[in-house]
């Protein structure tokens, strides 16, 4: 609230004060600082304040001492500056700034001193600019942005004061040329047609629709061309339920009489209540659909057989916080957090039967942190830590008939790896060096006897590789040269594949 003074204590008033009539205050320098009545000593009816310079700074009415009606604003250079409407001294009504050029600026309604309803903005030649809805002093819902020439150029969306989401339309490119997403209006504010542009053709799925706002047809475009047989041009039976006021309550599409694509639910106020998704005839999802296709709100996502799939919240078509998603018999599948639609912070994952499967971190959809995996005993079975999406450090697995541990560096193998089978014996030893084999490799069998062995260099087999019998008799020699046979058996060979495989 703007304060407005009677007289400062370094003014005078010429002569006595009168406290019941009117009164001329003064600067110093003999200007008029203010002027007007007087009730019992206190400032009431009308009053003007004035700047040093001898300009007017603000006039406007006291009724019963409080600041009533309309109070007027002016700069130090005379210059209309605001307009605000009060009633029992808080604004109640329009607030009216104005610009060097003494046009709007900015407009508001108070109710009980808070921005209530549809606030104004404007470009400084006088076109509207920008429309927010306010609720309790605070941005709420919907906002629109507009060119000067007053198309839409961007849909906003506010949350208690905080901007949610910025969606750019019906702009142009450099040339001039239609660009993006456009939406087009009849002059009774319909939407008349909406659809993708690319360098000033049309270029994908376009709606067109009647004056009263009913989809007239669906054409698919591509690069200006119609495509004719696109399966997304199947135009849809709009079928429209009303309450007994004659105010929309359902609208939603069949095609072949069957429901199909976004069915919303309106209150008597005309807001969007709720949201079902179809896909022939079967429920696939419920929540909110906002009038430009995004998902808002808690949602439900359902199996194509009924069941509960997945609970969670929406905010402007992306995940948001905690999701849980079950299996068909009802019992948690995992749980989570998602950050802007990608994974964020703890999950968890589970089996049929509700004992824990997985535990791990995620940080903006990567892996980050330590995994741990268990069997339905509660065992684990596979660990190790992620950092930024990478295997990193110490990690054991266990796979099969047999466990396998080493380390990562930045997603590879490095150093050794040991894989044991589940009597004890080993399975495997090897080195890695990022990734890539290096020096003695050796493979083995369940009772411990050696089934081959041989060497890497620059990541190929190279030198001697020997095979044995489980008995641990050897009955093959095959020598390598980087990667290529050179002689099996004492045998030398022009050319073969090196046929080995590599633990990767």
């Amino acid at each position: 609230m703007i304060l407005i003074a009677c007289f400062p204590v370094s003014l005078s008033a010429q002569g006595d004060v009168d406290p019941n009539g009117y009164n001329v205050f003064y600067f110093p320098n003999g200007k008029i600082s203010s002027e007007g009545l007087m009730r019992d000593g206190k400032p009431d009816g009308f009053w003007k304040t004035y700047y040093e310079n001898g300009q007017l700074k603000s006039e406007g009415n006291r009724t019963d001492f409080q600041l009533d009606s309309i109070w007027t604003f002016y700069t130090e250079d005379g210059l209309l500056d605001k307009m605000i409407t009060y009633r029992d001294n808080v604004k109640n009504g329009d607030e009216i700034l104005y610009n060097e050029n003494e046009m709007p600026s900015e407009r508001y309604t108070y109710v009980d001193n808070q921005k209530q309803g549809t606030g104004y903005f404007y470009y400084d030649s006088g076109e509207l600019y920008r429309e927010v809805n306010f609720v309790d002093g605070l941005e709420e819902g919907k906002g629109f942005e507009y060119a000067k020439d007053g198309r839409v150029i961007t849909f906003l969306n506010y949350n208690k004061g905080y901007i949610r989401s910025i969606e750019k339309v019906n702009r142009f490119n450099r040339a001039g040329q239609k660009k993006g997403f456009w939406v087009e209006y009849f002059p009774n504010g319909n939407v008349k047609e909406e659809g993708n542009w690319t360098n000033g053709v049309r270029n994908g799925l376009f709606k067109f629709y009647e004056k009263n706002g009913d989809l007239k047809s669906i054409v698919v475009y591509r690069g200006g061309e119609v495509v004719d047989d696109a399966d997304e041009a199947v135009l849809l039976d709009i079928r429209k339920e009303y309450y007994t006021d004659g105010k929309l309550k359902l609208i939603g599409s069949y095609r072949e009489g069957s429901k199909q694509g976004v069915f919303r639910e309106y209150s008597k106020d005309g807001e969007i209540i709720n949201s079902y998704l179809y896909d022939n005839n079967t429920k696939t999802g419920e929540g909110i659909v906002d009038p430009t296709g995004k998902y808002q709100g808690n949602w439900k996502k359902f199996y194509p057989s009924g069941e509960l799939r997945a609970v969670g919240q929406y905010i402007d078509g992306k995940r948001e916080g905690e999701w849980t998603y079950y299996f068909k018999n009802g019992k948690t599948e995992q749980r989570g957090n998602y950050l802007n639609d990608l994974p964020h912070g703890p999950w968890k994952w589970y089996y049929e039967d509700g004992s824990v499967l997985r535990e791990e971190r995620y940080r903006r959809g990567r892996e980050d942190g330590l995994m741990v995996e268990y069997d339905r005993e509660g065992k684990v079975i596979n660990q190790g830590e992620y950092i930024d999406g990478l295997k990193t450090g110490p990690w054991f697995y266990t796979v099969n008939d047999h466990t396998e541990e080493g380390s990562y560096l930045d997603g590879e193998k490095n150093g050794e790896w040991v894989f044991t089978y589940d009597n004890g014996k080993p399975n495997y030893k090897g080195e890695f060096q990022v990734g890539i084999p290096i020096g003695k490799h050796q493979w083995f069998y369940r009772n411990g006897n050696l089934k081959k062995e041989g060497k890497y260099k620059s990541g190929e087999p190279h030198g001697s590789w020997k095979y044995y019998e489980e008995s641990g008799m050897l009955y093959l020699t095959i020598k390598y040269r980087y990667g290529e046979k050179v002689k099996m058996g004492g045998a030398k060979l022009e050319s073969a594949d090196s046929g080995e495989d590599v633990i990767n």
